[in-house]
């Protein structure tokens, strides 16, 4: 039986580009925006308020077109984004994720902006007891560090078989601490927060090695909730699409040594 949000869901979908279309081009009602991201890692979160999520925050809200009165961002861990996202009458955005790490490939429960950053996963051992990644089956044996509340599909098999363990921390930083202290034999980490870290651990490239074949490469987008209204919406996709030629945002990029979005690349299938 199809729910009531489900049923909102589906109108917002089938009515936001009718509803466009109809309007054109003409002055979006000014209103608030909600971000949530569960990014408390570098490069969206380096520091106090520092990283791509507040660079967003900032680029959104003071865009010469911008309609937004307030832009308030909250950074929670994902298993609470989730819940937020799934309660009823949710209404806000969540940066840096792809349709597949929010049970969406078909992209039927959320509004799916254009590709905003091109990344990969890599996998990192310590030099002392290196890891030579080539696929899962690479880990079997090993004791993988993770972060609380991420699911990695391709590795938790494993897990859940018995052919390598999985030890969490609650952060990106601490995970990688394990790692420096031996404690697990390998991390994923995002290409995208690369160079904060070797800022971060100058005995990085001293200690650990990253592998030269990715556990994935995909692309981050911008997830929409349908029911936001139909102006704020689309002038929100309007406004991704036009992220990687707008020099504001390009020079936010630049400063975390990260290259525009562009590149073809394959959805990620986790998070």
């Amino acid at each position: 039986m199809t729910t009531r949000r489900e049923a909102l869901i589906a109108a917002a979908l089938l009515m936001g580009p009718a509803l466009s279309l109809a309007q054109g081009r003409g002055p979006v009602p000014r209103g608030s925006l909600s971000l949530l991201s569960y990014y408390d890692y570098p490069p969206f979160s380096t520091g106090p308020h520092e990283g791509l999520n507040f660079e967003l925050q900032a680029w959104l809200r003071q865009r010469s077109d911008s309609p937004l009165d307030s832009c308030e961002l909250e950074v929670l861990p994902r298993r609470r984004v989730n819940a937020r996202v799934e309660a009823p009458g949710w209404s806000g955005l969540v940066p840096w994720v792809a349709p597949s790490w929010f049970k969406d490939p078909d992209r039927k429960l959320f509004v799916w902006s254009a590709p905003v950053l091109d990344d990969e996963d890599l996998v990192l051992s310590l030099r002392r007891n290196p890891l030579l990644f080539d696929g899962m089956a690479s880990l079997r044996g090993r004791t993988l560090g993770g972060v609380f509340g991420h699911v990695y599909a391709d590795a938790d098999p494993l897990a859940e078989r018995g052919e390598l363990r999985r030890f969490d921390s609650f952060t990106q930083e601490a995970n990688l601490r394990m790692l420096l202290a031996g404690r697990v034999d390998a991390i994923f980490l995002s290409r995208s927060g690369l160079p904060w870290w070797r800022q971060r651990f100058p005995e990085f490239d001293e200690q650990l090695q990253v592998s030269l074949k990715p556990r994935m490469r995909y692309q981050r987008h911008l997830m929409l909730s349908p029911l936001l209204p139909d102006g704020l919406r689309e002038w929100l996709l309007d406004a991704a699409a036009q992220m990687g030629s707008d020099p504001a945002w390009r020079e936010a990029l630049r400063r975390y040594g990260l290259p525009v979005a562009g590149a073809e690349r394959q959805e990620a299938r986790q998070a």
